[in-house]
């Protein structure tokens, strides 16, 4: 294991499991499950700070990132499809969601001029108000254990999910 002392008193419990693990289980690579855990723990104080924001507007944070993903598209639709993909939520849980913000007034659906079979979905005018106001205190609270990060260590970090998400692709493989 890493010398370095644990960051928090949960990396610690869950260091002391792992290494437990490490000892019954020749051959487990313990940092590697160390890091797994981690990315979780990161993964869900991030996630649980957004929530603190979002839920004062009533939104799910897969909602927000659905609605931002949306807006990322200049303006073109997206159909459900490729929102599961961008967002990493299961085609059903995206339906669910896109549910909820067509009937919430932030999302429009429309057929697809082109495919009959296909549904677009865009940005209604409230959607695009949701973010405008939302961001900027996501910005300042959500991402501040991010900011925190020097500018080339932003980059490294970057680099490595980069890497973490096309070696954990299974259309890649």
């Amino acid at each position: 294991m890493n010398e370095l002392q644990c960051a928090t008193p949960a990396q610690a419990r869950i260091q002391a499991r792992i290494d437990a693990i490490a000892d019954l289980v020749p051959g487990c690579d313990a940092q590697l499950l160390l890091l797994h855990a981690m990315l979780k723990l990161v993964t869900a104080e991030l996630n649980e700070r957004m929530r603190s924001i979002l839920r004062e507007y009533e939104f799910h944070p897969v909602s927000f990132i659905a609605l931002v993903m949306l807006i990322n598209s200049n303006g073109a639709p997206l159909n459900p499809s490729d929102l599961s993909k961008i967002t990493g939520e299961s085609r059903a849980n995206t339906t669910r969601i896109c549910d909820d913000l067509v009937a919430n007034g932030y999302l429009e659906r429309r057929s697809n001029p082109e495919d009959r079979r296909r549904v677009d979905l865009l940005l209604a005018p409230a959607g695009i108000d949701a973010v405008r106001r939302l961001l900027p205190a996501i910005d300042a609270y959500v991402l501040t254990p991010l900011k925190s990060l020097s500018v080339p260590e932003r980059g490294r970090f970057e680099g490595t999910l980069k890497q973490l998400l096309i070696l954990s692709d299974p259309a890649a493989a």
